[in-house]
């Protein structure tokens, strides 16, 4: 059985709504593999959903292909390719749709935003940044995002007391 690029992505980073249309490629011109570019498409019987409030809306236009860094697969750079589409959302108005796989206008996919913080975990921003080829602001907005994502999806309902540590409370 031969393990395709796209089976993988499917199984590891579904997006429901989107199909993992073409998996390209790109090489150096000494003939050593670059990156690779995955070009995604909307699936033609689910409707885009505003980017607002979720719900189905009518495609308005299409804009022009937008990449999005992923996660290294194999150590190679991996880029999504996607044309974003317009909706007219009854409630918002013509918004952007829904992409599950972005944070508003940022060039770089949630999973890389996590990979990325992760590794920042383990090693200093300015090492992480040197190892995956982005820059310092890129693992900073990627921790920050984290952080962010984090204390927002915290839950504190079986915590029922803390303790304080009084002899030592004041002389940090």
């Amino acid at each position: 059985m031969q393990l395709q690029v796209k089976t993988l992505l499917n199984d590891i980073q579904p997006f429901p709504g989107f199909v993992y249309d073409d998996v390209r490629a790109k090489r150096h011109r000494n003939g050593h593999l670059k990156e690779i570019e995955i070009s995604v498409r909307a699936h033609h019987e689910r409707p885009a959903r505003c980017s607002r409030c979720l719900q189905p809306a009518p495609g308005y236009d299409e804009q022009p292909p937008r990449s999005w860094l992923f996660v290294p697969l194999w150590g190679l750079v991996v880029w999504f390719l996607y044309p974003p589409r317009r909706v007219d959302c009854a409630e918002h108005g013509v918004v952007v749709e829904h992409l599950p796989w972005s944070d508003g206008k940022r060039p770089i996919t949630k999973a890389m935003m996590c990979y990325l913080a992760q590794w920042a975990r383990r090693l200093s921003w300015r090492e992480t940044a040197q190892v995956f080829r982005v820059s310092w602001e890129c693992v900073y907005r990627s921790v920050q995002w984290y952080v962010q994502w984090g204390l927002a999806h915290r839950v504190l309902e079986k915590v029922w007391s803390i303790g304080v540590d009084e002899i030592h409370w004041g002389k940090g």
